[in-house]
């Protein structure tokens, strides 16, 4: 019956009516099982502009989290609120279930929206643990029952009073004033507007000698993408010479309703004249000023200030600052922190882990998969790197 390939004359078999019945709702089941079972891929890969302009729109309006504009990004899965206009990025790795930044909704339905979530999980068996949430709803993840722990600093710039004048500016100034006298400028560039293949030719190049460089994956979910076939939101400025030739650029995204930015990605060729990034930098935050933009972020500093004199620390945060201070040829944690503090932020705000169910410290496999998510190349990879600046 199933092919089709049954003798309808045989004695006693049943008649073509009910042959073709059966034939049609066997094939039915079959398919019906197929696509339930290869529903979670069936999600991942048909993304559909609906469902982009959908998250986009909540993303823009309710984004407090400077790593919420990353929720578009083609390497995470989302959940929209059943109980509430909200999104929220995720990833899974075997049992645990990523969230990079706080779920994405109005804050009255917060509480709502991530009970929703956290039943969703514990329904499917999975632990869930969120990274770089702000201290915005910290006390509500709590009364859920989550545990919360530091997870490093945000360097952040109040660009309406932000100053590089004074001996607190001074190595920010020296920065710019080496790259301007090296002859370089700084240009927004707008392929909304008009598409350059040969700008876009050099920060593929550029993209390039930094992997190189790095002798690592680029890392993913918890940073952007450089995004050129589909900026949407994102502002592009880069730094040339007086020739025209390309050394260095920065992509923004927008957080905060369109009142801040957030520099996800700052990248620079091997030749590049010392100073680059903090001229681009700064360029961009006087561009941002005269819009009347409020604030712009570089990003969470991973493990960065987790223990400070005087203050508390849990079991988590001592095992992260343990990491922070032995481990750092795995990653680079203490460079880049002293990286962001060059440019002298005017605050530094705390940034957390947020995991369930809220055992003391986070279960190996949530570790593990916070690993994991950001790197495609596996674990090997980690360890390629962590030999690689051993032995260099």
């Amino acid at each position: 019956i199933l092919f089709g390939t049954t003798n309808n004359d045989a004695p006693g078999f049943p008649n073509i009516y009910f042959e073709n019945f059966m034939f049609w709702f066997s094939w039915g089941c079959i398919l019906f099982a197929l696509l339930y079972s290869l529903q979670p891929w069936i999600e991942r890969f048909l993304w559909t502009e609906k469902n982009m302009q959908r998250a986009r729109a909540l993303v823009l309006k309710y984004g407090q989290n400077p790593a919420s504009y990353l929720t578009l990004e083609d390497d995470k899965l989302l959940y929209f609120a059943k109980c509430t206009e909200g999104v929220l990025p995720y990833g899974v790795v075997h049992s645990t279930v990523v969230v990079n930044g706080d779920p994405i909704c109005a804050p009255a339905d917060f509480p709502a929206f991530l009970d929703e979530f956290r039943t969703f999980c514990q329904k499917n068996n999975h632990k869930l643990i969120f990274l770089s949430i702000t201290g915005e709803y910290l006390e509500e993840y709590h009364r859920q029952g989550f545990e919360t722990a530091k997870c490093g600093e945000e360097a952040c710039f109040d660009i309406q009073n932000y100053t590089i004048a004074g001996k607190k500016g001074a190595k920010m100034r020296m920065n710019i004033n080496h790259a301007t006298n090296a002859g370089l400028t700084v240009h927004e560039y707008k392929p909304l507007e008009k598409r350059d293949p040969e700008i876009e030719n050099a920060m593929n190049r550029i993209t390039d000698e930094w992997i190189h460089d790095k002798k690592s994956s680029l890392l993913t979910f918890t940073l952007g993408t450089t995004g050129l076939d589909r900026p949407l939101d994102k502002r592009y400025f880069y730094a040339c010479d007086a020739s025209g030739h390309i050394y260095g650029y920065n992509v923004y995204c927008p957080y905060n309703a369109m009142t801040g930015y957030m520099a996800d990605i700052t990248r620079r060729s091997y030749d590049a004249p010392s100073g680059i990034t903090e001229k681009i930098m700064y360029e961009a935050m006087q561009t941002f000023k005269a819009e009347g933009i409020k604030t712009v972020s570089m990003g969470l500093a991973p493990l960065a200030n987790i223990i400070q004199e005087g203050e508390p620390a849990g079991s988590t945060e001592k095992l992260l600052h343990f990491v922070y201070e032995h481990l750092n040829s795995c990653y680079g944690f203490k460079n880049l922190y002293h990286a962001k503090e060059s440019y002298s932020p005017t605050d530094w705000l705390p940034g957390y882990y947020a995991w369930f169910p809220g055992t003391k410290i986070p279960a190996p496999e949530m570790f593990y998969a916070i690993a994991r998510i950001q790197n495609k190349e596996g674990m090997l990879d980690y360890v390629k790197a962590f030999l690689s600046k051993r032995g260099s």
